[in-house]
């Protein structure tokens, strides 16, 4: 992943809801797919297999996070467990042969999942968090951003 990619994860997580966690967590996961495919064909075997462990984390995070009032959350942890099963298969075996099927899974469940989060109007969980303005000035090769309201004290509400 970038730095560009982390810093756009990082500010969209800052201004996101619940649903929206789940989204950008889904974009995260299919950046860390792609990167392992591509790290598999430079034959970049350490790359490999960080990547596929962090989509692991990410896998990880959507399971232990599932809400098993509702009926749904069976079959994502069904899912999920299986998705986790087939990344492990392709780390220890150093293939790439389940990385097309899990793509084209999570990519279905991103879309629904952003489908869902235009209709949640709940507020962002993180509160008294900085402000970025992006475009008040520009540099050589892109826009600066600047950023205010630093404190010590912002995160996540209670």
């Amino acid at each position: 992943m970038t730095k560009e990619n982390k810093q756009m994860f990082t500010r969209r997580i800052t201004q996101a809801n619940r649903t929206q966690l789940v989204v950008i967590l889904y974009e995260m996961l299919l950046v860390y797919l792609e990167d392992a495919k591509m790290a598999y064909e430079a034959e970049d075997t350490q790359e490999f297999v960080r990547n596929l462990e962090l989509a692991r984390d990410c896998v990880s995070e959507m399971r232990t996070s599932l809400n098993f009032e509702y009926a749904i959350s069976k079959n994502l942890f069904a899912i999920y467990c299986f998705a986790d099963r087939e990344l492990a298969n392709d780390i220890f075996g150093n293939k790439t042969e389940n990385l097309d099927a899990l793509k084209t899974i999570f990519t279905k469940l991103h879309d629904a999942y952003a489908t869902v989060s235009e209709q949640d109007e709940s507020g962002p969980l993180m509160d008294n968090i900085q402000d970025v303005y992006a475009g008040l000035t520009y540099g050589r090769e892109d826009v600066n951003e600047s950023l205010v309201n630093y404190d010590t004290g912002r995160g996540y509400t209670v």
